[in-house]
């Protein structure tokens, strides 16, 4: 059906929005791991430090082997995304220097703070993702149980007039048949009465005849 056809679509997109977020969030939540520990002092602990901002930042990790080439691109293109959605509203320009955002902390922590900004922003559209889909599902499911219903339904009343018209028939057959036995028998009837009325003529015209010749 229509609808089994559409579910099956948004199902088949649903899984795979929902592989890529994962693997989006659980991308977020390695850098930010990486970017702690070398906040304890690893061996890229200057370099990061140096970073004006979170680009620079993914940068120095890539070149540190922390982070690979692909990851930083991605997280760079969420991080780009999240803060020109936040442009809309304060008009700052991703990748300025950091230096007003992080004036009053370390360049590093509000690197890894602004990851854990965008892990929690990716981690709240993955529930919604999932909430939006469990909704469609049991939308789907209420539609499915609806026509089930209806069809169930429908074949019941279509089994009953069935059932109906086969007792009818069974009625008009035997009303027929009890017709015919009717007509047998009244045919029967008529022809015993003219055989009746045939033999009373017959003895009254005898009676007649052998009284007239009694007289003479």
């Amino acid at each position: 059906t229509a609808a089994k056809d559409k579910r099956k679509k948004e199902n088949a997109a649903f899984v795979k929005e929902e592989k890529e977020m994962r693997e989006t969030v659980s991308t977020i939540k390695y850098a930010i791991k990486r970017l702690e520990e070398e906040s304890k002092g690893g061996a890229s602990m200057l370099q990061l430090k140096d970073a004006g901002n979170v680009a620079q930042a993914l940068s120095a990790m890539v070149q540190a082997s922390l982070i690979s080439t692909s990851d930083a691109a991605e997280l760079t293109a969420l991080v780009q995304a999240a803060q020109g959605s936040d442009d809309a509203e304060d008009d700052q320009a991703f990748g300025a220097p950091a230096v007003a955002a992080y004036e009053h902390k370390d360049a590093l922590g509000g690197i890894i703070d602004t990851l854990e900004d965008l892990l929690d922003k990716a981690e709240t559209q993955l529930d919604e993702l999932r909430k939006k889909e469990v909704k469609a599902q049991d939308d789907y499911e209420l539609l499915k149980q609806s026509v089930d219903d209806e069809t169930r339904f429908a074949a019941k009343d279509m089994d009953e007039a069935k059932k109906g018209i086969a007792e009818a028939s069974e009625k008009l057959s035997d009303a027929e048949g009890a017709l015919t036995v009717a007509k047998k028998e009244l045919a029967a009837d008529v022809g015993a009465k003219g055989n009746l009325h045939h033999d009373c003529m017959s003895r009254a015209q005898s009676y007649e005849t052998e009284t007239k010749d009694r007289d003479e």
